[in-house]
């Protein structure tokens, strides 16, 4: 999966872009605050349709202009394709091809892109929400059908909530109350089985990742729920089960505590929790060992490789941590790279590459060696 061309219109500093990209390796450079993550952002919202950073549309859009237009066209292994997404103060609309998408599942996982970033290492440090997002966003990449599971699962939830309370006042139906609870069980079984066989495919691959790029050895996911998931026949069951003991608390609470919106990951060495024991520096090296695992997930699942996205990630290495990780990186992966120094970059990567300077908005120069 290759992104050839990009185009912008009114997006964050860019009035108007359109830059062409290499198949293989790609280093934008600039100074701070030139443009070079969005035009990674640019990238990522025709991917997933949203930032990849904590902001949300209206961040994106130029001031005092009227749209957003963000175009791209994309190769794959069976067909090429135009990508474009347009923002308004109405809302955002898709389309493939010029033909207009209605449902955002149907446009995600078009383009597959896996990003490192610094503030990936809120997957670590901050709270299980964060995590879970991961998850659901690379998971719906992978297959159309789990975004569509979670909405459901979502409106569910909702419901089953607000049911909870009116429950507490001792008024309630309790066969509407059943029919939630199998919904809501039937939708968490789904979300269960995609989540863990995600993070065992992950773990098929991470260990030896981290070992090659930081020479530590170990290195796995703990995946963490409030019910028992081995089995796959028996999760049904366990949930039934859980929910039946919880049931009093829950009604306490107005609150579903049981099931997969509750659910978390660790990083763990020897099952020791690398948040509790380890240093800045292997925490990075373990996010980055995640997001290089995921490469191979995703061309196992989806057969194609994504495009990966590395947002200023030679200031967060040394040298040789930096060779390590791009000797791993498959020579069929396009990669496209910010930077603000190319003295950071070891020069048989800089021959190997297309180069694009970016100064206040513009690209000002490009080359290939």
């Amino acid at each position: 999966m290759i992104v050839k061309k990009l185009s912008l219109k009114n997006f964050r500093n860019y009035s108007k872009l359109e830059i062409n990209f290499n198949d293989k390796l790609n280093i934008i450079i600039g100074n701070n605050a030139q443009g070079k993550t969005n035009i990674l952002e640019a990238i990522y919202y025709l991917s997933i349709t949203k930032s990849f950073l904590s902001v949300n549309d209206k961040n994106v859009m130029m001031k005092d202009k009227l749209f957003t237009l963000v175009e791209g066209v994309i190769d794959t292994e069976n067909s090429k394709k135009k990508l474009t997404l347009t923002m308004n103060e109405l809302g955002k609309k898709l389309s493939i091809n010029n033909k207009e998408i209605k449902k955002h599942s149907e446009f995600i996982g078009n383009l597959k892109v896996i990003i490192f970033s610094p503030d990936n290492l809120r997957i670590i440090k901050e709270g299980p929400s964060n995590r879970r997002k991961f998850l659901n966003i690379e998971i719906s990449q992978l297959y159309e059908n789990y975004i569509n599971i979670l909405n459901e699962f979502n409106i569910i939830l909702k419901q089953r909530n607000e049911y909870l309370k009116i429950m507490k006042s001792g008024k309630y139906n309790i066969d509407y109350f059943n029919i939630l609870n199998e919904k809501f069980v039937e939708l968490s079984i789904d979300i269960y089985k995609y989540r863990n066989k995600f993070i065992n495919m992950i773990n098929k691959y991470i260990g030896e990742i981290y070992l090659r790029i930081s020479n530590y050895d170990g290195l796995y996911l703990k995946y963490i729920t409030n019910i028992m998931i081995d089995e796959e026949s028996m999760i049904g069951f366990n949930m039934f089960d859980k929910i039946n003991k919880s049931l009093d608390k829950e009604i306490l609470y107005g609150s579903s505590l049981i099931g997969p919106q509750r659910d978390d990951f660790s990083f763990r060495i020897d099952n020791n929790d690398l948040l509790l024991y380890g240093s800045q520096g292997q925490l990075k090296m373990a996010i980055l060992a995640l997001k290089l695992a995921e490469i191979n997930v995703f061309k196992e699942i989806s057969g194609e490789y994504p495009v990966m996205l590395l947002d200023d990630l030679f200031s967060e290495l040394d040298i040789d941590k930096r060779k390590r990780v791009i000797n791993y990186l498959d020579k069929e992966i396009q990669t496209i790279i910010t930077t603000t120094d190319l003295n950071n970059i070891d020069n048989d990567i800089i021959k190997n590459s297309y180069i694009f300077t970016i100064d206040s908005g513009n690209v000002i120069d490009k080359k290939c060696d």
